[in-house]
């Protein structure tokens, strides 16, 4: 993806992936300057075979929809729409880079929510390099508590910003299970913004 060897732009890199998922794997890596990131890479020919396994679930949704086996409840094909759609983005780890720059915009004056810097220079369609954040995840409650963090608090103060991000922003991050959650230096960090939700003025008044 760089065109050059990866060591002309990480001093290291594990070779272990810290995350792997269909689109893509995580590893840790550090800089030549010596900042410590993480590299997500997209795995070789994921957008065609994806293609591909959209273009088959159409037809079988075509075949569902002439036998009626759903009733007409569910429009499978607009389903498949939407998924593809979100694929799609989740697959342009620029569309990422710049939800994590929007994300970070809004939240500038919430002293509390964080999300990791994306290294603009090293990352591309399919490489996206950001700041390595290692905190704890929200979901280790012992974890936490052992941190001398207030659970009643984090939970408040979680719900708040989801009101912000949602009412006020109308931009929220649209995959916000606890591994995409970490408490670090009393900030709450949210990680993976390559599915984000967007709402409309009006959206946000009817809400």
């Amino acid at each position: 993806e760089y065109g050059a060897p990866w060591e002309t732009v990480f001093s290291s890199m594990e070779e272990e992936p810290i995350g792997a998922a269909s689109i893509a794997q995580v590893h840790r890596a550090v800089l030549m300057a010596g900042d410590r990131v993480v590299v997500k890479v997209q795995r070789a020919g994921i957008y065609e075979r994806m293609q591909q396994d959209m273009a088959l679930l159409n037809r079988a949704a075509g075949l569902l929809q002439l036998t009626g086996v759903a009733g007409g409840a569910v429009d499978f094909r607009t389903v498949l729409k939407e998924m593809w759609f979100v694929a799609r983005q989740e697959m342009d780890f620029l569309t990422e880079a710049q939800n994590a720059e929007t994300f970070a915009t809004f939240q500038r004056e919430v002293a509390f929510v964080a999300c990791p810097r994306v290294y603009s220079d090293h990352t591309t369609k399919r490489v996206l390099v950001m700041e390595y954040v290692d905190g704890i995840p929200i979901n280790r409650r012992e974890a936490l508590l052992d941190a001398g963090y207030d659970l009643n608090e984090l939970a408040s103060k979680l719900c708040a910003n989801y009101a912000k991000q949602i009412l006020t922003d109308g931009f929220f991050h649209a995959d916000p299970h606890p591994g995409n959650l970490r408490v670090r230096g009393g900030k709450i960090v949210f990680l993976d913004l390559g599915m984000m939700g967007r709402l409309t003025g009006r959206e946000q008044q009817v809400l």
